[in-house]
């Protein structure tokens, strides 16, 4: 029955024994007039046709019926004004144009957009199945690209359920990008949350961001993966690496809900370093049948060299490199060297010679607690006096009192991260396990102890902070109005506080709660002139609108580095930027900054693959472990540069397979270009959106939530519960210059609320007149085309009332709009049924030439889509069908019992395979079959006052 079901853009289509109350025709007994459906039973309707007073029984699936869903009668009892006719139109119009002409999120994205996102976006979105690795190098917006794709497809496939999984100290990054870049909401879902009951449950979120840890708990895992996911986001991906021989709890999670979501993207700028094998299970989450069967990959690929893989590839993962792409401004880097003052220099070596010979107890003794509290007493000897001193005097307070305070707290020592230095010199003078165990020991370090916190407090100058503020105000006379610094201590963060008390200075620190931080970083972009950052601020923060950044101290990690000049040296950043890195001369600290930058290369290095290459590094390498035996004399500091180079060379062949796998294609594409063409290809922009809403919410001012005020041209006032006193804007340059304005486009709550008003209580579904002396009607029809990749169109159709003729325009012409009024008839022209039958079936026609057009422009889709699952359906049945007879041969040769149970379960294999095989490909014939529904929305009659 190729009929037509009441449907609404926004809600499900009515189920069958929905139909009561539809109205329909007969085909073939037109002059029967229009039927309404009265009831449905055992697979058949029964009708009455009012005009002819007459009842039908008809089967559902009667070629002769057609089913309209409704009839101008049904509007009669109260025609429409010309301002809600228009209201409810434009509603229409705005919708259905966001959601398939080109990509909308174009004109209702508060964020700057690269041609390399808009064309990932283009490929993805317009995709059989949109599942994806976006393989971006690091720094050119994964996450936007990511958010322009959930966008597009909450518009065009009606995606409600959004799940983003990304590591912790970046999900509340993740929500307030979403929020402010895309006018998305989402809920930070931690244990706190998950657990709570009532309105707040979890389940009744429908936007998530939650973290990779926290789902690899098996308990919140299943909890999770019970709910239906449309679009689901993995950032970092490749923290969910496996192979053969080894499965992580976040890649068991991520493969189950790979196989319950229809939009899967995974976000990694290494996609694999080296081993195939972890590329093929990557690959696999997002398109298990692109690879075929594992050992098929490693016998083509792995052991067999064969062609064709990076084609193969190229598929599902798209990669861009900072090369191609352009667009970074330069960065230039200084080593700002300290000559000590002499009581520095005595408090420095005597301090060296201490954590020297207590390191190397330590490791005679494995005491890993000493040694741990060594090496930050390093760290700290090249951050700051201050911090050093303060930490000291807490050890030795610590060792004084040692018979009171005995107890294990080695759990603690193991959950710390060495990189993690805030808060660590409170943790490490409470650690009793770093005390030494016998008094002899005790004694000699408190002495130790005692003789440095006396040198130190004899310091009464510290050269490196007073270098800090003379280059700090021979910057700020250039012209440089914002600076950071980095710190590894909070105990140094809050003595620079104190130095630089003449600037207004902003600390940022992991102890802050989420929104001190936030409010932190807008205080730094809007009145403060110094930001002072502990590691906290170095992961994920986009702070390019400042560039001058100081290492105060530098951790003995390079990815950690390059994460700090990372937050300034960005896209979007429009200055060159300049960095300086402290360090005292002769200190275990110049010597690891003269390692750092003449081997990796990291801070005079080019735009390239710098950051991957670090993280490949650290990866095998413990830079911790190779810095200390330098600092205690157990090593020589080239037998570090040696090492550090071998892991370079390691690396780097990793990334030579990378690039010869995934090489990024060129861009020929320009944004600017782009977007005004398809500016005007598209019917309604935001200037449109723009007019509607104030339109709306002058006519429905009694009955909103809110008020519009406007202030100056594109500036409105906003006055409601939420938004009392904000200012708001349309235009997405303006929103874009200024974080305080609220971005009014698709996607905003009260947008959202105008259009949908419209779509929920079905108010414009009436008839109109328009002032004419001709004699034609416009009936405007909702048109759905069901199939896997489904669309909806708004189909006009004119019938001339003299001649019966009729034809299917491009829209409703602007002689109807304009001439839209109330009229004061109270029903339609006797005539108007045998004319919306005419506009039915004239269509019909129309929508058979338009269902043809959608095939011939997807079909290629269908047909890839269907090769590659044979293709590895038939490789699946190779091996499977190769085991069996060697499992049959064994079985002849030795006739064990348990043979003959292997056959069976490779038998049972295979037929579960061949069932798999119907069930995938019958989906894929299913999905490229376009059928179609239409609902009359609106009718426009000839009429005068």
């Amino acid at each position: 029955m190729d009929s037509t079901l009441q449907l609404s853009l926004d809600f499900e289509s009515d189920s069958s024994s929905g139909f009561r109350g539809d109205s329909c025709y007969l085909k073939d007994e037109p002059e029967l007039g229009i039927g309404r459906i009265e009831s449905s039973d055992s697979g058949k309707f029964q009708i009455y046709f009012p005009s002819s007073n007459t009842r039908k029984t008809v089967s559902e699936n009667s070629n002769r019926l057609k089913i309209i869903g409704a009839y101008p009668t049904a509007f009669t009892e109260s025609f429409a004004d010309s301002e809600l006719l228009d209201l409810s139109l434009q509603a229409f119009e705005l919708k259905l144009t966001h959601a398939y002409d080109k990509l909308s999120a174009l004109s209702n994205s508060r964020t700057r957009l690269l041609p390399h996102q808009i064309e990932s976006t283009f490929v993805v979105v317009n995709s059989l199945r949109p599942r994806f690795i976006l393989a971006d190098e690091v720094g050119l917006g994964k996450t936007i690209e990511a958010a322009l794709v959930m966008k597009e497809l909450i518009f065009r496939r009606g995606y409600k359920k959004v799940l983003v999984v990304a590591p912790s100290p970046l999900l509340v990054q993740w929500k307030q990008e979403l929020k402010n870049k895309f006018n998305e909401d989402f809920e930070i879902v931690k244990r706190k949350n998950f657990l709570a009951t009532g309105e707040k449950n979890w389940k009744n979120f429908k936007h998530v961001i939650t973290s990779v840890d926290f789902i690899k708990n098996p308990k919140y895992a299943e909890e999770i993966l019970k709910t239906k996911w449309d679009i689901v986001v993995f950032d970092e991906a490749h923290r969910l690496r496996r192979d053969y021989h080894k499965v992580t709890r976040a890649y068991l999670f991520a493969e189950k809900i790979a196989k319950k979501c229809e939009c899967l993207l995974l976000l990694t700028a290494t996609p694999f370093r080296g081993k195939l094998e972890e590329l093929y299970y990557l690959v696999h989450l997002v398109d298990p049948n692109l690879l075929g069967p594992y050992h098929t990959f490693i016998n083509d690929y792995v052991l067999g060299n064969k062609n064709g893989l990076k084609e193969k590839i190229s598929k599902v993962l798209l990669r861009r490199r900072k090369v191609e792409v352009g667009g970074f401004t330069k960065r230039f880097a200084k080593t700002v060297k300290i000559e000590l003052s002499n009581a520095e220099r005595q408090f420095y070596d005597e301090t060296t010679e201490y954590v020297r010979r207590e390191y190397n107890l330590a490791m005679r003794t494995q005491n890993r607690a000493i040694g741990f509290v060594m090496i930050v007493f390093q760290k700290l000897l090249d951050s700051s006096v201050f911090a050093l001193l303060s930490a000291l005097s807490k050890r030795k307070f610590m060792l004084e009192n040692r018979l009171h305070r005995l107890q294990a707290v080695g759990n603690k020592l193991e959950e710390w991260d060495l990189d993690e230095t805030e808060g660590v010199e409170d943790f490490v003078s409470d650690l009793d396990e770093s005390a030494p165990s016998d008094l002899a020991n005790l004694r000699r370090e408190l002495l130790s102890l005692n003789r440095l916190i006396l040198l130190g407090k004899k310091i009464k100058e510290d050269r490196k902070s007073q270098k800090l503020k003379e280059t700090i105000a021979k910057l700020k006379k250039e012209g440089h109005p914002k600076f950071i610094i980095f710190t590894q201590f909070r105990s140094t963060q809050d003595f620079l506080a104190s130095t630089l008390s003449e600037y207004k200075v902003t600390l940022f620190h992991g102890s802050l709660s989420a929104d001190a931080k936030e409010d932190a970083i807008s205080e730094f972009r809007k009145t403060s002139e110094i930001l002072i950052c502990t590691e906290a601020g170095g992961e994920g923060r986009n702070l390019q609108f400042a560039n001058v950044l100081f290492n105060y101290d530098l951790p003995w990690s390079p990815l950690k580095i390059e994460q700090r000049i990372g937050r300034i040296h960005r896209f979007g950043q429009k200055d060159n930027v300049f960095i300086f890195n402290f360090a005292s001369k002769d200190t275990v600290a110049e010597r690891i900054l003269e390692v750092l930058s003449n081997k990796i290369k990291l801070f005079e290095e080019s735009i390239g693959n710098s950051d991957e290459l670090l993280g490949a590094i650290e990866d095998e390498l413990d830079f911790h472990s190779s810095f200390m035996r330098f600092v205690t004399g157990n090593k020589k500091l080239r037998e570090v540069e040696e090492e550090i180079d071998q892991r370079i060379k390691i690396a780097k062949k990793g990334f030579e397979k990378l690039g010869s796998l995934v090489t990024p294609k060129l861009l020929d594409f320009n944004l600017e270009d782009y977007y005004k063409t398809t500016l005007q290809e598209r019917s309604f922009t935001n200037q449109h959106l723009e007019t509607f809403f104030v339109r709306y919410a002058k006519k429905y001012s009694d009955r909103l939530n809110f008020k519009l005020k406007t202030l100056k041209p594109q500036i409105y006032e906003l006055d409601g519960v939420n938004y009392k006193g904000k200012k708001a804007t349309f235009n997405s340059e303006l929103a874009l210059a200024d974080d305080g304005l609220e971005f009014l486009a698709f996607g905003h709550p009260l947008v959202e609320e105008a259009v949908q008003s419209f779509l929920k209580d079905r108010s414009g579904w009436k008839v109109g007149f328009y002032r004419t002396s001709g004699n034609f009607l416009y009936f405007v029809f909702i048109v759905e085309f069901k199939f896997s990749l489904d669309r909806k169109e708004l189909f006009v159709v004119e019938v001339n009332r003299r001649s019966g003729n009729a034809k299917v325009l491009e829209s409703l012409p602007e002689i109807v709009r304009e001439n839209r009024f109330r009229s004061s008839e109270t029903q339609l022209p006797q005539d108007t049924e045998k004319h919306f039958v005419i506009a039915c079936e004239t269509l019909e026609f129309a929508l058979e030439d338009r269902k043809k057009e959608l095939y011939e422009q997807t079909k290629d889709l269908f047909q890839k889509e269907e090769y590659k699952i044979r293709n590895s359906n038939q490789n699946t049945l190779r091996q499977l069908e190769e085991k069996l007879m060697r499992q049959e041969a064994a079985f002849k040769w030795e006739g064990r019992p348990e043979k003959k149970s292997a056959m069976n379960r490779t038998k049972n294999e295979i037929q579960k395979v061949k069932e798999d095989f119907e069930v995938e490909l019958r989906k894929v014939k299913v999905g490229k079959e376009i059928h179609h529904r239409f609902e009359l929305f609106q009718a426009y009659l000839p009429g005068s006052d």
